[in-house]
């Protein structure tokens, strides 16, 4: 499961970057480590209005939901869908993937793998740290406020140079497919399709602190393993 993000680009790279505009600008502050088991917004683009940036809660919750979301999440944790849940008959997943599609702006992810005998975190990201977006569904509940959650997919053999322990990663697109995922015109068969060949962007991946998956630590900011260069060097995402 993924529950931390990073997003620590600055407002107008975003917007130029994805060509919308926040509709409240003044909310948005860039945060190295986002952690989905506390309530927390995210940064997304709908598709019922891609030219706007909008906020919504990490965590998907049923439309009709009108209880406190920790509550919900300790039932059933919502911060990640498989894309293989999309076509079930949960109506919250099914009915999300049809209509209320989502790109959730981050500019790094985390992973990790075992290195000496000890779980070794990976922060994932563009070159330059550049801003990138993780494919979503989402819902509006009766107040207006949106949840989300991102989708993952399977690990495929020619991700491997991407350390990783379990199966599953971030579905992300190349920006030449943004539209197409936040189309309205598209069936569900194109969306499988879509998703099925789907091209990941290019990837960089470096070691940080083994502290960063304890529970019993607070991060406000990523700091890079001590023995960085003795670990490897950058492994890339084709």
């Amino acid at each position: 499961m993924f529950y931390k993000l990073s997003d620590t680009s600055n407002l107008n790279t975003i917007e130029n970057d994805f060509d919308a505009k926040f509709r409240f600008p003044n909310l948005y502050e860039p945060r190295a480590i986002i952690d989905g088991t506390v309530e927390s917004n995210l940064t997304i683009l709908t598709a019922d209005n891609p030219k706007i940036i909008d906020y919504a809660i990490w965590g998907i919750l049923p439309e009709d939901y009108d209880d406190d979301w920790d509550r919900f999440q300790n039932i059933t944790n919502t911060l990640n869908t498989n894309v293989n849940e999309l076509d079930s008959d949960e109506i919250m997943y099914s009915e999300a993937f049809s209509r209320r599609r989502c790109l959730i702006i981050v500019n790094g992810f985390f992973t990790a793998r075992i290195y000496n005998g000890k779980l070794l975190p990976f922060h994932i990201h563009l070159r330059d740290h550049k801003p990138f977006c993780i494919a979503g569904i989402y819902n509006t509940l009766n107040d207006g406020f949106l949840t989300c959650s991102l989708l993952v997919v399977n690990f495929s053999s020619s991700l491997n140079e991407i350390p990783h322990l379990g199966k599953k990663r971030p579905l992300t697109f190349k920006k030449s497919d943004y539209n197409n995922w936040l189309s309205q015109g598209k069936s569900n068969a194109e969306l499988v399709k879509l998703i099925q060949n789907h091209d990941a962007p290019d990837f960089i991946s470096h070691p940080i602190k083994e502290e960063f998956y304890e529970r019993n630590h607070v991060f406000e900011k990523i700091l890079d393993h001590d023995n960085y260069q003795s670990i490897g060097e950058h492994s890339h995402l084709q």
